[in-house]
Formats: structure tokens, C-alpha cells, sequence
């Protein structure tokens, strides 16, 4: 595969080479930019479970940020809950009524069955099933959000906001995690029982989509209560088991910063997002050959010929086979095809460019 169509190999997630945990008796190995989890991070990952993808960085706003954003959500929690009394406070009469009436005792609710009219009778049941239904959806759905936020939930262990902030309190330098929410189980439970997941490019893809946007510096410099979306929410007791375990000093907290983590294929994978590729010499000058491959045709004024080529490098080299001689030769007539429809003549841009070594899709050759 080209390497601009393909990845580089990142440097180990560890800071040594000793740090690496074995692979496993395979020859597969882990999918770029993923690396088998260093044994640094065993401790923190025999803490997690394994049905989540994670996104690990370090907060360092100030605590007095960090304390003014959590009253938001105390603040909603307290009227939420307000609001829970007051409509609790009103219909426990209107609910006593109606089971007291069901017992055969005269109350507002009864309705003489024998005098009212079938329109009547169908007004009667559509109102106290409406009155249920609003009643239902305000104290199981609503009424959680304040519960959550107190006690957690299965899906969080049972650890919410409060109780993380009642242990952490507010700190200069604070551990974030996050987990994957629906969107990320597809991609790591197989359909089919008893078959090991594997990843497909659209779903790597996926994840390199979720998790690139997710890790933006500009973006995590915010709080960690703030990143909270569709895609990713806060795990409450991982944060605090990672601090717990920064502070006895089985694991360092530098171990921690801008990880993703997920369990595949039974192995715990990391992935440090914002470390530099390793670029090889060969890597290097193929860049260079790119680079020259780009100008030229932004200088030809068919820009859009150079993404295209990259479009059709990728598409072949991700199909079964990969960019055989015959893909090749079938997209380099579509390339000629393209250039010729900008009034480049096809020869002579390869005379002035050196050539088609090394470039995507030609490493194969």
C-alpha cells in the first residue's frame, strides 16, 4: 500500500522498548497507529472494562474553572429536583384518589359507567393515561439525571459526579477519561458467537474519525466536565482509580496523557495521539516525491487531479488484493484521462516530474 494511502508506524505507546508486552502468538499485529498496550498501564487497564473504547488526557485548568463549571450542573440537578417534590406534592392526591376509587369508594374520579356516553368514557381513559404517560417520562427519564448525578448507574459502576468530585476535589492537574458511548459496541462485539472482531477500513476509519475529533488540543484544553457529547462521556470511577493509582505510584501520571485504549482481539491496545510519527529515510524522500507530484499539478491548475489520484490509491489499495499491476495500469489511465481533460499534456508531465517512482501506488513496482 502507498504510504499516503497507507500509515506510518508510530513509536511504541511505552517509553522503552522493555515496556512492551509480548505479541501474541500470531502474525497479526495491532491496526495502525495502534500499539500492544505498554506493561506500564497493566495496573490502570485491570481496572477498566473491556466493552468501551477510552480517551485518557491530563487537565490542567484551574481549579477555579474547574469549580465554576461544576455548579452548572449542581445547580440544574437542584431544580430538577425541586421540580420532582412540587409534582410529587400535587399528584399523590390525584393518584390516592384514583386507587381509592378503584376499591368501589365515591371520589371526583368515578364515572358512573351507566349515565356517560361512549365519547365521555373514551375522554375519561385517554386523560389518565396522558396524566401517566407525562408522569412516567418526568420521574423515570427526567428524575434520573438528578439520581445519575448522585449515585451513577450501572453503565457508569455506580460512581457519579458528586461522588468523584466529594474524593478529588478540585485539583491543578487532573486525570480525564473518557468512554465511547453506542456508537463504539458494534466495533467490539462480533455478531456472530465465539468469532473474534475485526476491524474493516470503514470501521477503522470510524474510530479514527471519533477519536482525532475527541483529542483536538483546542479542544481538550477545555475541562474535562465540558467534553461530555454524543460521543464520549466521562467515566467517573476510571478517573478516580486513575488518580488512585498516580498516587501510590503504580503508575506515573506522564503514562497517562492523550491515550486511547480500547480491548481487541483480547489485548489491550494504546494508542498516544498526539505523538509524532517515526519517518524513516525512504518515508522521507517518498514525501518528497509527493510534495513535487502536488505542486506541479497546483501549478498546472489540477489540484483536484492530485486528491483524486489519492481517492483512487486508497479506494485500490484497501480492495482484496490490494493495488495490483492491473489496478494500476486501470488508474493511471483514469489519471491520463483526468489530466488530459485540463489541457495537460500526460508525456511531458511526467518528463518534468522525474517520473512515477515513488509515488502513491507505485511502491508495489
Amino acid at each position: 500500500m502507498a504510504r499516503t494511502a497507507g500509515k506510518r508506524t508510530a513509536k511504541p505507546a511505552g517509553s522503552s522498548k522493555a515496556a512492551q508486552q509480548p505479541l501474541p502468538p500470531s502474525t497479526s499485529t495491532p491496526p495502525t497507529p495502534f500499539q500492544y498496550a505498554p506493561t506500564t498501564l497493566r495496573p490502570f487497564l485491570a481496572t477498566l472494562p473491556t466493552d468501551h473504547f477510552y480517551l485518557v488526557h491530563i487537565d490542567r485548568t484551574e481549579p477555579t474553572m474547574k469549580k465554576r463549571v461544576f455548579v452548572v450542573p449542581i445547580i440544574m440537578n437542584l431544580i430538577i429536583t425541586l421540580g420532582l417534590c412540587l409534582r410529587i406534592y400535587y399528584a399523590a392526591p390525584a393518584y390516592l384518589e384514583q386507587i381509592i376509587t378503584i376499591f368501589g369508594y365515591e371520589t371526583s374520579y368515578k364515572v358512573d359507567t351507566t349515565q356517560a356516553n361512549a365519547g365521555e368514557l373514551m375522554n375519561v381513559v385517554t386523560t389518565r393515561t396522558m396524566l401517566l404517560m407525562v408522569d412516567y417520562f418526568i420521574f423515570v427519564i427526567i428524575g434520573s439525571w438528578p439520581r445519575e448525578f448522585i449515585f451513577g448507574s450501572q453503565s457508569l459502576r455506580f460512581v457519579g459526579p458528586v461522588e468523584w468530585r466529594r474524593k478529588l476535589g478540585f485539583q491543578d492537574t487532573e486525570i480525564v477519561v473518557r468512554r465511547g458511548r453506542k456508537w463504539d459496541t458494534p466495533l467490539l462485539v462480533e455478531e456472530v458467537p465465539d468469532k473474534v472482531k475485526t476491524w474493516q477500513v470503514d470501521e477503522e476509519l470510524t474510530i479514527r474519525v471519533k477519536v482525532d475529533s475527541a483529542m483536538r488540543k483546542p479542544y481538550i484544553a477545555k475541562t474535562g466536565y465540558l467534553l461530555l457529547d454524543k460521543d464520549w462521556d466521562l467515566d467517573f470511577k476510571a478517573m478516580l482509580d486513575a488518580h488512585r493509582l498516580v498516587e501510590s505510584g503504580t503508575v506515573k501520571i506522564q503514562d497517562l496523557q492523550d491515550l486511547a485504549l480500547v480491548y481487541y482481539q483480547k489485548q489491550w491496545l494504546a494508542w498516544r495521539v498526539h505523538e509524532e510519527p517515526v519517518i524513516t529515510a525512504q518515508e522521507a524522500a517518498q514525501d518528497s516525491v509527493l510534495e513535487n507530484f502536488r505542486s506541479k499539478l497546483t501549478d498546472l491548475g489540477a489540484e483536484d487531479v492530485f486528491f483524486r489520484w489519492i481517492e483512487m490509491v486508497q479506494y485500490e489499495t484497501s480492495r482484496p488484493g490490494g493495488f495490483t499491476k492491473g489496478r494500476q495500469a486501470e488508474a493511471m489511465r483514469e489519471l491520463k484521462k483526468l489530466l488530459t481533460a485540463k489541457g495537460v499534456d500526460y508525456a511531458h508531465f511526467w518528463n518534468e516530474i522525474g517520473g512515477q517512482t515513488g509515488l502513491p501506488g507505485f511502491s508495489q513496482q
